[in-house]
């Protein structure tokens, strides 16, 4: 069963739910009045920030555009809710900035988060001590070491999700490299029989065609008709053999679908790709098939690390006496982004190549518009 939330964002919801039933249910047997409407709406906007905020593919995620935005939105209705409510009464709200500095670790390093967690805890118990008129350190020390066992439980799962998908990335890449060098096996075998038939069986034939062809008139009679039939078949079965070594050496594996099929095992459920490629189409030679295949893994790393995209496309036709590969996805960028390494990578090998590598920007996601010259780059 495959579950709507993450099991963390789930706990989160849970918790939540828990805390606002219990604050509720307290406001109600308090004597009236109470701002129970105020508490109902911070609740409620807590929950829904949150939510949002655990959404990867969302605007309104933790990395998305608003994402810090609607981070402080939860943080300040916390804090609101702690001053509107009565004070003796809902010392566990604290749990709610327990849930929010655990999102912490996602968007900044270790340190940072400790630091500003410390921040929050200071912040939030000497307000309460502030509203109650009492020292509240032993709870200040409980409660902030459960959101500093927040912030490191989190990193950690952070750290083992990287790591994991890191490892995913390095199985494609193996897999890839597997598939070429299998690719690159065959082709070898295959212009080395090639070349056995070519340099062996044909020259037999040849030999074979001359001494018919002399044979043919040194007799007469019945035995010329003969000689010359066997000659017609051998000059046949030589030309047989031609077309046969140069069938071999022109045939070619290299199809653009089965080199990137590897590279689109094991991507994440929330990436969708669309494959378009044109029929039968192929890569010129191995080294250009090799370039191809590191320029589509490359955008689909750049999509999985920094696009939060939910869609790839990649699209590949003939142009221009060559391959036009177009990779774009549905990801938004950041407003003074910059190409980092991967983009120097592949811009360098579609140079090396002899083709042309251009960045646009689509409707705020980058789009990449790759032109390849069909000869490739030469064997070595």
């Amino acid at each position: 069963m495959k579950l709507r939330f993450p099991l963390a964002t789930l706990a989160g919801v849970i918790t939540w739910l828990l805390v606002s039933g219990i604050t509720l249910l307290l406001l109600q047997r308090l004597p009236s009045p109470q701002p129970m409407l105020a508490a109902s709406l911070l609740l409620l906007l807590y929950g829904v920030c949150f939510v949002f905020l655990t959404q990867e593919q969302h605007p309104l995620g933790l990395t998305g555009r608003y994402g810090r935005l609607l981070l402080l939105t939860a943080l300040v209705a916390a804090f609101t809710l702690q001053w509107v409510l009565p004070t003796g009464y809902f010392d566990y709200l604290a749990i709610l900035t327990v849930i929010w500095v655990s999102l912490l670790p996602h968007i900044m390093s270790q340190q940072k988060a400790m630091i500003l967690t410390a921040l929050i805890v200071i912040l939030w118990f000497s307000l309460q001590a502030y509203l109650e008129q009492r020292s509240l350190w032993i709870s200040a020390a409980l409660y902030g070491s459960f959101h500093l066992f927040a912030v490191l439980m989190q990193t950690a799962i952070k750290a083992e999700t990287e790591a994991r998908a890191e490892l995913t990335e390095k199985h494609r890449q193996l897999l890839a490299a597997q598939q070429l060098l299998q690719l690159a096996s065959r082709a070898e075998e295959r212009n080395r029989i090639a070349r056995d038939l070519h340099d062996l069986l044909g020259h037999h034939l040849t030999a074979l065609t001359i001494q018919l062809q002399v044979a043919s008139y040194q007799c007469d009679g019945e035995a010329k008709l003969q000689v010359e039939k066997s000659l017609q078949l051998a000059r046949l079965l030589l030309s047989d053999v031609r077309e046969a070594v140069s069938a071999m050496r022109d045939s070619s594996e290299l199809d653009l679908k089965q080199l990137f099929a590897p590279l689109l095992q094991h991507l994440p459920d929330s990436l969708q790709v669309e494959l378009d490629i044109a029929p039968k189409l192929k890569a010129s030679s191995l080294n250009q098939a090799q370039h191809l295949q590191y320029l589509v893994q490359e955008a689909i790393s750049n999509t999985l690390k920094h696009a939060n995209a939910s869609c790839l496309w990649i699209h590949a036709r003939e142009a221009e006496q060559g391959i036009a590969l177009e990779i774009k996805d549905n990801g938004q960028l950041k407003a003074n982004w910059q190409p980092g390494n991967g983009l120097i990578g592949m811009r360098e090998r579609v140079a090396e190549c002899g083709g042309k590598l251009h960045l646009a920007a689509d409707a705020g996601s980058l789009a990449l518009q790759i032109w390849l010259p069909q000869a490739g780059v030469a064997d070595v």
